[in-house]
């Protein structure tokens, strides 16, 4: 388990899969992630995340819960490279009434710690959709820098949407995070 100041990562479990198909099957939710609802049923939803479990080993995914165990997201990494030592993270704050309190960033923080101490990497990338200001201006604030627009490249209610490529590279995560700039009590329990 992974430890933020405020909630803490979880290995994604079974019992979990009416919690995450809930958050998917809401169209803000997913709006807010860029994507359209996914028309999917309960088995191939299951399908596809016990075909995540087994790529650990270049891949995690993760509930985001509160410390008295109630889960409000999902945070994850794929696309470990460990020649290039980086991977690309991803967050949904899942539970409406949780976000705008923080629990994005302290969950990005805790997860980035773990990828930079415990997995070595060097850099972390992201994509965000544009006009996602909450979440813009939480990966901002976590250090990540924007690296580039990608134009027109989400299509989802019937419009084209733009997204912002963004990095933090482990020297900027110690830098801001591991100097107590600002205080977090971030920290791993253990890798599973």
């Amino acid at each position: 388990m992974i430890t933020g100041e405020f909630v803490r990562l979880r290995s994604i479990r079974r019992d979990d899969l009416p919690v995450l198909s809930a958050w998917f099957d809401d169209p803000e939710t997913m709006r807010l992630w860029g994507m359209p609802t996914p028309l999917s049923t309960e088995d191939q939803f299951e399908q596809d995340l016990a075909g995540r479990f087994r790529r650990f080993d270049d891949a995690g995914y993760f509930m985001v819960e509160l410390m008295n165990g109630t889960p409000i997201g999902r945070i994850e990494y794929e696309r470990l490279d460990p020649q290039a030592r980086s991977a690309e993270a991803m967050i949904l704050i899942g539970a409406p009434d949780s976000r705008g309190h923080g629990y994005g960033t302290d969950a990005m923080v805790a997860l980035l710690r773990y990828l930079f101490h415990q997995r070595n990497l060097h850099r972390v990338a992201l994509s965000v959709i544009a006009w996602n200001e909450r979440a813009i201006r939480c990966y901002l604030k976590v250090g990540f820098v924007v690296e580039g627009r990608l134009r027109d490249d989400l299509f989802f209610d019937g419009a084209y949407h733009d997204q912002f490529l963004m990095s933090i590279l482990r020297h900027e995560f110690d830098a801001r995070w591991d100097a107590g700039i600002p205080e977090t009590g971030a920290t791993v329990v253990s890798d599973r």
